[in-house]
């Protein structure tokens, strides 16, 4: 019993020693004071740099974006005026491709009427010709027959044909409708006598250089000889010369004596 009372005599004792505290909140350490204050200091200095560095980053990327956005107008820009170059460019082209178009126009056109003013010029001038030719040729008497033709020696007294010639109008090899029928008939003669040999000789008048008349005089030689054959002559029994205008009929120097020597002659061999 007494060591009960004595056990709780001690724990009294022990609850009146503590029980003043109990309950109570412990004062702050005054030397942990600054240190908290300097941690809050540091950590708002933390949040605002972390601020500052977000805003900086906003900014450095709104800057990016209106950079790109800049960039991107420039280039829309800068492609739209090539585009622009390009269609005048175009542009520029066609106009003067029109316009060389209708300078080549104008050209053909007046090449046209240089052409046609001299086509007219040129007609009257044949025609004008012409009808000199025609009137010296109706002032021509009718050529008379030449003997060129004739029968051996032996034969001289039975055998003698008269054959005529062929003329022709101004640097033409043409045959005209009258002079075909005097081939006509001389190939009539030609065709009975199938052994005689008969060289058609051309001739022109003075008029044009040797080498052109010895050419014309050829052409109308084979002219003769081709409607000869379209008749039915053997071609073997001809040969063909031209003399050009070295061999004239008439020595004159005018619209008679050249009509009289524009021709083709029949020669035997």
């Amino acid at each position: 019993m007494k060591n009960i009372l004595r056990l709780i005599l001690i724990i009294t004792m022990g609850i009146l020693l503590t029980g003043g505290e109990c309950g109570k909140t412990p004062s702050p350490d005054p030397q942990e004071e600054p240190k908290v204050a300097e941690e809050k200091v540091a950590e708002e200095k933390v949040a605002e740099e972390k601020v500052a560095e977000e805003k900086v980053a906003e900014e450095k990327v709104a800057e990016q974006k209106a950079a790109e956005e800049k960039v991107a107008e420039k280039k829309v820009a800068e492609q739209k005026a090539a585009e622009e170059k390009v269609a005048e460019e175009k542009v520029a082209e066609e106009k003067v491709a029109e316009e060389k178009v209708a300078e080549q126009k104008a050209a053909e056109e007046q090449n046209a009427a240089v052409l046609a003013i001299e086509q007219k010029k040129e007609l009257a001038k044949e025609k004008s010709e012409i009808a000199v030719e025609q009137d010296a040729d109706k002032s021509v008497e009718a050529p008379k027959a030449v003997t060129i033709i004739s029968a051996p020696a032996e034969e001289t007294d039975t055998a003698v044909n008269e054959m005529e010639l062929v003329y022709f109008d101004y640097d033409k090899s043409a045959i005209s409708p009258a002079f075909a029928e005097i081939i006509q008939k001389n190939y009539e003669w030609i065709a009975e006598n199938p052994d005689v040999q008969i060289q058609l000789e051309g001739h022109c008048d003075e008029r044009g250089t040797n080498e052109y008349n010895l050419a014309l005089g050829e052409r109308r030689t084979k002219a003769v000889f081709d409607h000869l054959v379209s008749l039915g002559a053997n071609p073997s029994q001809f040969t063909m010369v031209s003399f050009g205008e070295e061999r004239p009929a008439d020595s004159g120097s005018n619209e008679v004596a050249w009509a009289k020597n524009r021709r083709v002659e029949f020669t035997r061999l």
